[in-house]
């Protein structure tokens, strides 16, 4: 599913939930769900959610900066190995075409996201934080390097997500962060991708076998209009339960 439909379906879940268990919500139990509907797509730098950490333009002009710094200094090297010009312009060209094939703009956003990951694990450690934050926090800075639709979309990562919060939700008295947090991250497995053609494995790392009840191709146009219905008939029943409650 597309990300903008994720963000919304977390958002429902989170409001239907509150309605059926009559949990207080707040604007920031919402923009919780919503935020962890999207977390599980951290695995692909090109996701709703890494650009929100990392907008495109940003990484791409850092990118720009980074390959130029990289073939002005292999062009340096070459010249202080071999003072023949023209020599050092050909390896020079050699090594960039290699180096630029290895080093993308997607590689270099999971660097970028991975790190200020880092550096706030880093910054947690540092002014004493509870340990459950800066354990959080690190594993985010390990999301952008994992298989896309591996663990990340499994139960094993639900029931991770609901301890990590649980654990936050104690030292910083946010109540039911644990519940909306996890009732969002679980809306992007079970009420979207898993009913994807790609589908995901739900029992990872134990199998890697992709269960799917669906048969939608993500980005096609049949998959985006039975998005916004799907999306409207979770708008209706919430609508429903508020009235009937």
């Amino acid at each position: 599913m597309r990300g903008k439909s994720h963000g919304s379906i977390g958002l429902l879940a989170a409001i239907q939930t509150s309605l059926l268990f009559k949990l207080p919500i707040s604007i920031a139990s919402i923009a919780v769900a919503t935020f962890f509907s999207l977390l599980p797509d951290l695995d692909q730098p090109n996701s709703v959610i890494s650009k929100i950490i990392v907008k495109n333009d940003i990484s791409k002009y850092i990118y720009k900066i980074f390959i130029y710094l990289i073939n002005v200094f292999i062009f340096f090297v070459s010249i202080k190995i071999n003072e023949n010009f023209y020599m050092s312009a050909i390896i020079t060209f050699v090594v960039i075409i290699i180096v630029e094939s290895k080093i993308t703009h997607l590689f270099l956003r999971r660097i970028l996201l991975s790190f200020m990951f880092m550096l706030l694990t880093l910054a947690l450690h540092l002014v004493s934080a509870p340990i459950y934050f800066i354990g959080f926090s690190g594993l985010l800075a390990v999301f952008p390097w994992l298989k896309h639709r591996s663990l990340s979309h499994s139960v094993f990562a639900v029931i991770l997500i609901y301890f990590a919060l649980k654990q936050i939700e104690l030292v910083s008295g946010f109540k039911c962060l644990a519940i909306y947090g996890s009732i969002g991250y679980a809306s992007h497995i079970f009420l979207g991708d898993i009913f994807t053609k790609q589908g995901v494995p739900l029992f990872y790392p134990i199998s890697e076998k992709k269960i799917s009840f669906g048969f939608l191709k993500v980005g096609s146009r049949f998959g985006n209009i039975a998005e916004y219905l799907f999306i409207a008939c979770l708008l209706a029943l919430v609508i429903a339960t508020f009235f009937w409650i």
